[in-house]
């Protein structure tokens, strides 16, 4: 993080100000841009994190690879697990391609 995007960061996070919601795989806080992605899906639980529009699409993208009788409520305990399975690994592909781009970046400005 910069400077600039550190004194802003500060700025909007002043004690008893609530933080602004992010992206949280890639930190984009425009709120235009904020989506509720439900990790296990719509149907199997109220887990949610707030995802921007263009990472919400991949790891979603990623759940619907599955055919909606797996992805329902209705579906059997191991597919609803195998679905929880894929769901996370999504997320965590995602966030573990973001810190491998940021160490790249940390190590060429050093």
């Amino acid at each position: 993080m910069d400077k600039d995007a550190y004194a802003n960061y500060i700025k909007n996070n002043k004690k008893g100000k609530k933080p602004p919601m992010a992206c949280a795989v890639c930190g984009e806080d425009t709120p235009k841009l904020i989506e509720m992605h439900h990790v296990d899906g719509r149907n199997n639980t109220d887990w949610i994190k707030p995802l921007c529009k263009n990472c919400h699409f991949k790891i979603t993208s990623e759940q619907n690879r599955l055919s909606p009788k797996v992805r329902s409520s209705e579906a059997s305990l191991q597919n609803k697990r195998a679905f929880n399975i894929i769901s996370i690994g999504a997320l965590l592909r995602e966030l573990g391609d973001r810190l491998i781009n940021l160490g790249m970046e940390m190590t060429v400005n050093v």
